[in-house]
């Protein structure tokens, strides 16, 4: 067997501060419960003034769902904030279930945004901030989000979702082509060649234009209209796309996303800047207020389905027409942004396919046209969330690196990257850049969501506010411990534990192993998702660990690619290495070791306890066990030719798929098996845990599922609160069946 060996990373400055970090907290303080779920507070999207003296942001807040006992529903609400912290945050927005993406007029006294009421689209509203309730600037059917200010503070740019129907007609009106320049896919048949096309989803009536009477028992073309109206009743739905589900049910009707603009005040009439169908998303404005800049797909002629290229464009604001920007042969392009004075555009250019192994490229183009410049070759990670320093010298970035969502500057002329976060392990979640100050919503070890001012060099940031501070100040938490190892093919693997919370020496505890998804996905003090439930556990008296394996994120491409054709088993060699260290430590019982995962980690929950029998119990959430099936049953379903270089219909590949397929090996499951699904969960798709459930009932396995109504993919992330609370309390439980109850811990 090679040889492994852990290299104990004592002296990094998380271990070495970790005792600062939870000093001050007494012994006698409590411990995390299930139900602190509902205290989180989750910050988001923080804008500066245009004169770098307040900070507006977003909180979202688990709040009493009104007239039920026991059920919360998510409330969404802007905060303003002195950006130098000289007073407390103040609530700015009371009314709607989500108030979101706020936007500062370039004069600084008013703040656009997004606001959804109960049971209607979400429209952009305006906020004065000499007082005064918010007033719709949008009242569209279809909705309307992401909005920007004109740099003259007179126009609006916002964007909205339209149905094929709602395309079409808006052609016809305009006298414009009515037909898509790609070709329909419904077999035997012309685009719009009835006169009744299906409902929007939202219930929209169908259109119905002159022509054949719909009859059952007419000729061909009275046929076709009465297929045509049951279709647009939603009775049946026909499907002849290649992406034909969502994330929470099938989806036959296409939509697109396009961008309008308006005179920024109440009543205003919007005009649509790219019509047609197709979409164009990320749309920024241009200093000059003549031209916004956005990313579309490659070819206008392909079916938005096959499309899997995309360009820059800019738009003229006048007369609506595209002018292509950059288009390269073997990239994908996103989030274009303005320099301050117009010249330059940044942007993000990933090498390679969706669902690919290629890192994000931060990238600058003239904006009159010409060369592309790559300013992050050399860096080897995933680039995002791209801001311009005010004075358009520098692009500020973030990009997950080992274990952390640090934040990146470089110089727009090309230089070194650097690091600005002062900590290592940290995580930005997202931030805004001014003359003077820099705001960061940060995840640390001690506090998932908290609002960070400081100097634009990164360094000093200070809190601003006590959203979860607050409420943490007497919790007594856990602290991580990082470690690596050398795996058996000479990969540096990054992994950590958690000691139990109220740890005591001598004690022996249950080892708790938990795996990420993505697969590219990657954890660490940096990464907010999994930080209450990490906590929580620790709490009720497990040791955890947890560990980037193989095809993580954050890690630069090679280790990335490290499990193209291999998702079992040199993944789980990574993540089982990191166990077996675990295990000689003198605090570990292991006699009582259970494990858990989502999404790709509910696939590595199943592939090890089918070839590993140490754990006691085990929870598989949403997981894909059947690579063959989860190629038809999921909408992640390039994840198939992308990490397996092809299709399953292809000889070498259905090879490597079944070898790869945890139902493969579910003869030799024998450990206690639990599995969660969402019932409207179309990503993994829900059958694949329903067919390891029968398998495993049918070999006369323990194995029990556990079904959420209404759930998709986002369960644990943003799913009912009342069911996420469910999820954790349920595991625990399903656990300690087979390894008993921590009397040192009980219940606290």
């Amino acid at each position: 067997m090679p040889r492994l060996r852990s290299l104990g990373l004592t002296l990094t400055l998380l271990v070495l501060a970790a005792p600062a970090l939870f000093a001050g907290v007494p012994a006698e303080s409590a411990l995390i419960q299930a139900t602190d779920l509902l205290k989180i507070r989750q910050l988001e999207a923080p804008a500066l003034s245009p004169d770098g003296r307040w900070v507006v942001y977003v909180v979202r807040t688990i709040e009493p769902k009104p007239g039920a006992k026991d059920d919360w529903v998510y409330r969404s609400h802007l905060w303003l904030v002195p950006a130098d912290g000289s007073a407390a945050p103040r609530q700015l927005t009371h009314a709607g279930v989500s108030n979101s993406d706020p936007n500062w007029s370039p004069s600084g006294d008013r703040i656009a945004f997004v606001r959804t009421l109960e049971k209607e689209k979400p429209q952009v509203y305006e906020l004065s901030l000499a007082g005064g309730e918010a007033t719709p600037l949008t009242k569209l059917e279809t909705g309307a989000t992401s909005p920007r200010w004109s740099h003259d503070g007179a126009r609006i740019l916002f964007s909205t979702s339209l149905s094929y129907e709602q395309v079409r007609a808006a052609q016809e009106k305009d006298k414009a082509d009515a037909k898509p320049k790609w070709k329909t896919e419904r077999p035997g048949r012309a685009a719009n060649d009835t006169a009744i096309w299906p409902a929007s989803r939202e219930g929209a009536e169908a259109k119905k234009e002159p022509g054949a009477k719909a009859d059952p028992d007419g000729d061909l073309a009275a046929r076709r209209e009465w297929l045509a109206k049951n279709e647009a009743a939603g009775n049946p739905r026909a499907l002849d796309r290649l992406n034909f589900q969502s994330e929470s049910d099938i989806d036959p009707e296409l939509t697109f996303a396009h961008v309008l603009v308006q005179e920024a005040r109440e009543g205003a009439t919007a005009r649509d800047l790219t019509p047609g169908y197709f979409s164009v998303r990320g749309a920024e404005w241009l200093p000059d207020g003549k031209s916004i800049v956005g990313v579309t797909q490659r070819a206008d002629d392909e079916h938005p389905d096959r499309s899997e290229r995309t360009r820059i464009v800019v738009i003229d604001t006048t007369a609506a027409t595209l002018r292509t920007l950059v288009d390269a042969a073997g990239f994908n392009y996103g989030s274009p942004m303005p320099s301050p004075d117009g010249a330059t555009i940044a942007f993000t250019a990933t090498p390679g396919d969706y669902f690919g192994y290629g890192q994000a490229e931060v990238a600058v183009v003239p904006t009159a046209g010409g060369a592309t410049r790559y300013l992050t070759e050399n860096l080897d990670r995933g680039a995002g969330e791209l801001r311009w320093s005010p004075d358009g010298k520098f692009i500020y970035f973030t990009a997950p690196t080992g274990g952390a969502f640090p934040l990146y500057r470089v110089a727009a002329t090309g230089g070194e990257v650097a690091r600005l976060d002062p900590e290592p392990q940290l995580g930005v979640r997202a931030f805004a850049i001014g003359q003077e100050r820099l705001v960061q919503v940060q995840t640390r070890a001690t506090n998932p969501y908290e609002l960070y001012s400081g100097p634009v060099d990164g360094k000093a940031a200070r809190p601003i506010s006590s959203h979860n501070a607050d409420w943490l100040r007497d919790k007594k938490l856990s602290a991580y411990e990082p470690h690596r190892l050398v795996d058996a093919d000479g990969l540096n693997v990054d992994y950590w534990t958690m000691k139990p919370t109220s740890f005591e020496s001598g004690k022996k505890y249950p080892l708790l192993l938990e795996i990420h998804g993505g697969p590219a996905a990657m954890w660490g003090p940096g990464e907010d998702s999994m930080w209450f439930e990490f906590q929580f556990f620790a709490a009720r008296g497990y040791a955890i660990v947890f560990s980037n394996p193989r095809g993580s994120g954050g890690y630069g491409y090679t280790f990335q690619h490290a499990n193209y054709r291999d998702w079992g088993v040199g993944p789980s060699s990574d993540i089982l290495s990191a166990v077996s260290f675990v295990e000689k430590e003198s605090f570990v019982d292991t006699h009582r070791e259970v494990m858990t995962g989502g999404s790709y980690g509910g696939y590595m929950t199943a592939w090890i306890v089918g070839h590993d029998h140490r754990f006691k119990a085990a929870v598989a959430q949403r997981g894909v066990y059947d690579l063959l099936t989860f190629f038809g049953e999921g909408n992640a379903w390039r994840l198939v030719p992308r990490a397996f270089g092809g299709y399953p219909w292809e000889p070498d590949v259905h090879h490597i798929l079944e070898r790869d397929s945890p139902i493969t090996y579910v003869e030799n499951i024998t450990t206690p098996l639990l599995m969660q699904h969402g019932d409207s969960d179309r990503r993994t798709g829900f059958v694949q845990s329903e067919m390891m459930l029968r398998s495993l009932k049918v070999l006369g396995r323990d194995v029990e599922e556990v079904r959420y109504p209404r759930a998709t993919h986002e369960l644990s992330r943003s799913g009912e609160p009342r069911q996420r609370l469910d999820t954790l309390v349920r595991y625990e439980e399903f656990f300690r069946r087979y390894i008993g109850e921590d009397q040192a811990q009980g219940g606290n």
